[in-house]
């Protein structure tokens, strides 16, 4: 296994957390009231990490100050105006698209509102794509006058519809010192689970030889499933939507609109249903992380319960690839 805790620092703030890291997401792609959410989980003594997209803070009104968290992610907008959906996304939508560039993503930066530190992500474009040594420079010219800041990279794909090519990122390993996370789209990296466990052991793998202990943020890998494989590759921060679109039981991920009235009555208000699922799936993303933690230091798969035997034959399957990597 190539997981452990890694500690995330920024030039002002010092640190500002350890791994792994759990952050739930909030984005207009997902059919929600966005602000209602949020004033829902600051009400509700919500302090962890979250993310939310520099998209929504540009285009919403009186986006809400975000100082109830300990940790905001501002996600780099290319997520809300791409066009593609996919069947993995069930129970998203796509709202109609404002416009979105290096000045709006500029604009969202300056009109976000917190206290606490904030984790700035390099823009993204969905119809844009660059060599990896572009998308650095382009990162070092957004944070170049913006200290602040915790700074993210999000390395994207050279080419729409490919998967990020992970060499290309090891030909520039040593500029990724300068950011304190670097970013990955989980569907970019793979078009199995396999297939992207072995590209971010690559990754870590490179990274350490060049002597980089920064964290690894996977986008999209927030599941009871997903986050413990991709955490034993060797990635350290998981973000996601699907806590607002099923429920979390057992190691089960369940969709919301039909095992919610089974588990909490049908006499229940749908609202107040998805109000329980996302305080019970935060306790859940808790709960992972001291197991994640827990198996980093004792390496026995049965603290995942009825998981274990699954992860324990994923592992061995990815050990036994990773040795031909």
């Amino acid at each position: 296994m190539l997981s452990r805790k890694i500690k995330i620092f920024s030039d002002m703030w010092g640190e500002v957390g350890e791994t792994p890291l759990m952050v739930p997401s909030i984005s207009s792609r997902s059919n929600i009231k966005i602000k209602e959410t949020i004033y829902f989980l600051r009400d509700s003594d919500f302090s962890g990490p979250i993310l939310v997209s520099a998209y929504d803070v540009k285009y919403i009104k009186k986006f809400p100050n975000m100082s109830f968290s300990d940790l905001v992610f501002l996600d780099s907008g290319g997520y809300e105006v791409a066009r593609d959906m996919d069947v993995s996304e069930i129970g998203l939508y796509k709202p109609e698209s404002h416009e979105w560039n290096r000045d709006t993503h500029k604009t969202a930066i300056k009109k976000m509102s917190s206290s606490k530190p904030i984790v700035l992500i390099s823009y993204d474009h969905p119809t844009e794509r660059h060599s990896i040594r572009e998308q650095i420079t382009n990162a070092e010219s957004l944070f170049r006058r913006r200290k602040k800041y915790v700074k993210e990279i999000l390395l994207k794909s050279e080419r729409i519809k490919h998967n990020i090519d992970i060499n290309h990122v090891l030909e520039n390993v040593e500029s990724l010192d300068q950011f304190n996370i670097i970013g990955i789209t989980e569907k970019e990296l793979g078009s199995s689970i396999l297939e992207r466990m072995l590209n971010i052991a690559k990754l870590r793998i490179g990274m350490d030889d060049a002597g980089i202990e920064k964290p690894i943020h996977i986008f999209g890998g927030l599941d009871p499933i997903t986050t413990p494989l991709y955490s034993f590759s060797g990635a350290d921060i998981f973000d996601g939507l699907s806590w607002l679109r099923f429920i979390f039981d057992n190691g089960d991920t369940l969709y919301i609109d039909s095992y919610g009235p089974k588990k909490f009555g049908i006499q229940e208000r749908l609202e107040k249903i998805w109000k329980i699922s996302m305080s019970t799936n935060n306790s859940m993303f808790a709960r992972l992380q001291i197991n994640l933690v827990k198996f980093q230091l004792t390496n026995d798969f049965s603290i995942f319960g009825e998981n274990a035997e699954f992860f324990k034959r994923s592992c061995e399957d990815f050990e036994s690839q990773l040795r031909g990597v």
